[in-house]
């Protein structure tokens, strides 16, 4: 494998959680530590005491997703969060609007009801948890926003749904990724354009510093760059770093994509852009397998 291959963790965990397949145009936020891969890191300086769980014991109670948290979960609550996870929607339904619980409370594993429902699509839940007071910002699932969890898994009418009831469109999730990243990572035309109509701003970085047009070009998505090139973006627009779309698709070994972009006069933003475009035009002479 070339030491420039793309780290996929976050793609297999987001695959983890959505179950959905990772393959060549993988599948996650992207916000792992792939734009500073390349950067020096110091090493870690020795120990001289030995690490044990005194020495967390401030941070490991009392936290949002703690267990006295779980614990402090009512009987419905735990009931509704058991009857979306194992699927039983019209159950769930018809325990919400019998008990009316609490939706804005969390699991131990930062799970909530309204993410739960908005990750699978579920639109009545979804109108009824709204309708009852769920937050539509709260985080949940997968670190996501509801509204992040259904542009990603391009849910188009709960988009629509969420966006109507105040669902912020810039608000991120825990790995720092707004709806509009996570709708361009996964090629969700629709839910791009609910968002970006709603005020959506494709040049707003995420945590790493890089843009939705980014996010596109990282994992392949052609049809979502063509849309974002379309609705305006300017396709050689820099991010944070000063890099742009040619050194994302390069890094994620997007050949068709980065092709595309050459063809349209983006240009290589550095010298290290220029090293990852010629690892995936010229394997072979970088050395790399076939």
């Amino acid at each position: 494998m070339s030491r420039f291959a793309p780290p996929l963790l976050s793609a297999c965990l987001l695959a983890t959680v959505f179950q959905v397949p990772v393959g060549a145009q993988g599948i996650s936020s992207g916000d792992v530590s792939e734009w500073s891969a390349f950067a020096t890191r110091a090493p870690e300086p020795e120990r001289l005491v030995e690490r044990t769980d005194l020495t967390f014991k401030g941070i490991s109670h009392e936290g949002p997703f703690s267990p006295t948290r779980e614990a402090a979960l009512g009987a419905d609550e735990r009931q509704l969060l058991a009857l979306l996870q194992q699927a039983r929607w019209a159950d769930a339904l018809a325990h919400l609007k019998g008990t009316q619980p609490d939706l804005n409370r969390r699991d131990d594993t930062g799970l909530t009801p309204l993410s739960l429902a908005a990750r699978a699509g579920q639109l009545d839940l979804v109108r009824e948890m709204l309708r009852q007071g769920a937050d539509a910002d709260q985080v949940g699932v997968g670190g996501m926003t509801p509204l992040g969890a259904a542009a990603f898994l391009g849910h188009d009418l709960v988009v629509q749904d969420l966006l109507r009831a105040g669902a912020r469109v810039d608000q991120p999730g825990a790995t720092g990724q707004q709806p509009l990243h996570l709708a361009c990572a996964t090629g969700r035309l629709r839910a791009m354009a609910l968002l970006m109509r709603q005020g959506a701003d494709w040049r707003e970085p995420n945590r790493q510093g890089r843009h939705a047009l980014e996010e596109a070009a990282y994992f392949g998505q052609l049809p979502a760059l063509e849309a974002l090139q379309k609705a305006g973006a300017n396709l050689a627009e820099p991010d944070a770093h000063g890099l742009n779309a040619v050194h994302a698709a390069a890094l994620g070994g997007q050949a068709d994509t980065l092709a595309w972009l050459r063809e349209r006069g983006v240009p290589v933003p550095s010298v290290l852009s220029q090293l990852l475009v010629d690892q995936v035009e010229h394997p072979l002479a970088m050395g790399s397998q076939p």
